[in-house]
């Protein structure tokens, strides 16, 4: 991974070597952070399946009737992040609707509680340089 700049997005690597750069939050789906919407086809919504600290484990993602664009998902997770309103797939019955909703409500708590701690920090996704990414989202949240 590349030298940043304080409060900037990185990208993940794989690469031998590389590590988390200091004053960087990993907000890939193995942590809190993930957008827990899915692009690309198919489409889902994760949801998460157990506790909200450590490693995040996630439900199978729930299918989605339409196919979701890398910029449709990040501006889903920030519209979910401000308003609290989700963007659910069609057909679900009433007790899976509930079942996401109270999910994902404790989830963006959970997020938001978080966040202020993070100012000044850099966020690092899987997302290429340039490309749609949540991480962006949550900066502008943390720095207020």
């Amino acid at each position: 991974m590349r030298d940043h700049t304080p409060s900037s997005r990185v990208q993940l690597s794989r690469a031998k070597g590389s590590r988390l750069p200091a004053n960087t939050v990993r907000c890939d789906r193995s942590t809190l952070f993930g957008n827990p919407w899915v692009p690309g086809e198919p489409s889902g919504l994760r949801i998460p399946n157990g506790s909200l600290q450590g490693k995040m484990d996630w439900y199978p993602p729930i299918p989605m009737s339409e196919i979701l664009t890398p910029e449709r998902v990040v501006s889903l997770h920030a519209d979910w992040l401000r308003t609290g309103i989700p963007f659910l797939p069609a057909g679900l019955s009433g007790t899976d609707v509930t079942r996401c909703i109270d999910a994902l409500e404790e989830l963006r708590t959970a997020v938001l509680e978080r966040l202020p701690a993070l100012r000044g920090q850099s966020f690092a996704c899987w997302c290429k340089p340039g490309s749609p990414c949540h991480a962006v989202t949550l900066m502008e949240i943390a720095n207020g």
